[in-house]
């Protein structure tokens, strides 16, 4: 069984208002209208329910709910081992009685008790996914909390969601833990949803080609902010891109010359290894750019080149652009050149 974890905080705002009036790949209203069920769970409620004195016990049917997040969970994240493992349920207990992680999980209660409203984005989000993938398998959303390990795991059947990852970006204990400014902003209970879809798609689709170059990897990137303004219709471009209205205007204004710095310097098909994760990872800035540039700017670049070739390829479906792999090719045939 595969299993893949990913921690994905993009800064996210639920905006409806949206910037895109391309028609392609849009969601029939019947299917939009459609009843649509998706399994939800609350893995961090079912957890803080043992207690020391049924730990074994509850252990068995805690781990037989979630076959395969519990093993992830504890072997992984915790990394405290499996059910083999004779200490396991006493260092099991030593986390679920810390005064450090019961603070937390206290917070996660004051500002989660209700998650209805981000199962509902969910749950549209992922009939619109069905509808473009109808061959993938819809994921279960677990909600865990795990100390400060991960926001977002994915593994065959799940798509998890550490809530204490989305405490706001005023929260305290993200200062403690020294947790840099320009990620802090982004760990609100604003930014949940497209996050973990994020980490959805990025895992689902991930394939070996995607990491030949750096060009590949900013079209990939490129290819899931397309997806995730179709799964959800009413993304802001900031949302997309989790940018200031500043940071927007500034890549749009400099478009040309973001353009340019890839081309005389000859990135686009440099080896994606070293240097290149400056273009595409979280940060204050992007590094040889000005500082009132974005971070991840290369990931804002290979959306503007994919958006440009779907829009010059109006039949082709989501599986196809996906499946398209061939970097050189898909920069050719969107014609993609600012001016």
């Amino acid at each position: 069984m595969r299993y893949t974890i990913a921690i994905f905080l993009f800064l996210t705002v639920f905006c409806y208002v949206s910037c895109d009036n391309n028609t392609q790949h849009q969601v029939p209203k019947e299917v939009i209208e459609t009843p649509f069920a998706l399994k939800i769970n609350r893995f961090d409620h079912d957890l803080f329910a043992l207690k020391i004195d049924s730990m074994n016990g509850g252990l068995h049917k805690i781990a037989n709910k979630y076959p395969d997040f519990f093993y992830l969970f504890t072997k992984q994240i915790l990394n405290i081992g499996d059910s083999s493992n004779p200490q396991m349920p006493l260092v099991l207990n030593g986390f679920l009685n810390d005064q450090y992680i019961n603070d937390m999980y206290d917070e996660v209660l004051h500002q989660y008790k209700d998650v209805s409203f981000f199962n509902n984005e969910f749950t549209e989000a992922f009939k619109a996914y069905h509808y473009f993938f109808p061959q993938l398998k819809i994921p279960e959303i677990t909600y865990f909390v795990s100390g400060y390990n991960y926001a977002n795991v994915t593994t065959q059947n799940t798509l998890a969601i550490g809530l204490e990852m989305y405490l706001g970006s005023n929260y305290k204990p993200y200062t403690l833990l020294e947790i840099p400014l320009y990620k802090q902003k982004l760990m609100c209970k604003e930014y949940m949803v497209v996050d973990a879809l994020q980490a959805w798609i990025s895992t689902e689709f991930e394939n070996e080609q995607d990491y030949a170059s750096l060009l590949n990897q900013m079209l990939q990137k490129g290819k899931v902010l397309y997806a995730l303004e179709k799964l959800l219709p009413n993304l802001n471009d900031t949302i997309k891109f989790g940018y200031t209205n500043e940071q927007l205007k500034w890549c749009q204004n400099n478009e040309p010359k973001i353009w340019s710095h890839f081309i005389e310097k000859k990135l686009l098909f440099a080896a994606f290894r070293g240097d290149s994760f400056k273009y595409i990872n979280e940060g204050p800035f992007t590094a040889g750019f000005p500082r009132e540039s974005p971070g991840k700017i290369g990931v804002w670049l290979g959306y503007q080149i994919i958006k440009k070739y779907v829009e010059q390829q109006p039949k082709i479906t989501m599986k196809q652009l996906f499946d398209n792999h061939n970097a050189q090719q898909i920069l050719t045939q969107s014609k993609y050149k600012p001016k």
